[in-house]
């Protein structure tokens, strides 16, 4: 197995199989839109999937809030548009525009625990009437698309699918397999909790096993107990060296010009206190 660091994903190259495998984990957006190192482009994504070379079977594992639609439109549209078989599996979550790249799979693979979810696509708009009109009819287009895309798997009727993305339906493996988007089901995983992002702040009806508990107290102690113990060997190294004996005063207590009493110097102090 040999890997190669790409751009934004963890893409892996099995030369002996003639399999890659990649992982998505992060939100979908704009290019020049990345704020946190997980971010995915489609341009990035595009970049290193033809690195790939020509492989048989690819792997995508899925644990992603969704993002920019149209990004995630490009993503789909790339790997069924690849010769390769892919084999997609959703390790945590899928949430809306992943949900549609999850679709780009000839075998979809969730865990019994794992999460998709659906919904329609928003978005903004300022101007005039017509402007916002345009809109509209933009979200319309898009809602359309993504139908389109669940219904290359899904047998359900265009109008059920449209009254769950209506309602912010969240699918469990299970569930998804029942409703036909999954091909596959297999045992739980270890339950992956709702990483906050922009992206989230739109979902209504977040399942609670997948909301991310706040950070316990006992963290920052931690911190400070590595921070003591870093200290202490510093000033144990320094008091085994000759560092000390070049910053210890002077043996003369006084000083017989100014009759002054000599200052210690308070670096030596500093970690004299230390090493005791």
């Amino acid at each position: 197995m040999t890997k190669r660091k790409f751009s934004c994903f963890n893409f892996k190259k099995d030369t002996e199989s003639n399999t890659a495998e990649i992982d998505i984990y992060g939100d979908l957006v704009a290019d020049g839109y990345q704020w946190y190192e997980s971010d995915i482009t489609s341009f990035d994504f595009k970049k290193d999937l033809d690195a790939l070379g020509d492989v048989s079977k690819i792997y995508v594992n899925i644990n992603s809030n969704g993002g920019f639609v149209y990004e995630g439109q490009a993503i789909y549209n790339q790997l069924v548009r690849h010769p390769a078989q892919i084999h997609v599996r959703i390790d945590g979550m899928a949430a809306s525009i992943a949900s549609v790249i999850a679709m780009a799979g000839d075998i979809i693979e969730m865990p019994a625990n794992a999460q998709m979810m659906i919904h329609e696509p928003a978005g903004g708009a300022f101007g005039n009437k017509s402007v916002l009109e345009s809109a509209i009819r933009a979200l319309d287009a898009s809602k359309q698309s993504i139908i389109a895309a669940y219904k290359t798997h899904t047998k359900l009727e265009v109008s059920e699918i449209e009254a769950m993305m209506a309602e912010e339906k969240w699918m469990t493996g299970q569930e998804a397999y029942e409703l036909g988007f999954a091909t596959l089901v297999t045992n739980p995983l270890q339950q992956v909790a709702l990483a906050k992002s922009p992206v989230t702040n739109t979902f209504r009806n977040v399942p609670e096993s997948l909301v991310r508990e706040e950070q316990t107290k006992s963290e920052p102690a931690k911190q400070s107990m590595d921070i003591d113990a870093l200290t202490m060997a510093v000033a144990a190294k320094l008091q085994d060296s000759n560092v000390l004996r070049s910053l210890e005063p002077s043996n003369k207590a006084t000083n017989k010009t100014t009759n002054k009493t000599t200052k210690a110097s308070p670096l030596f102090d500093a970690f004299k206190a230390l090493s005791e």
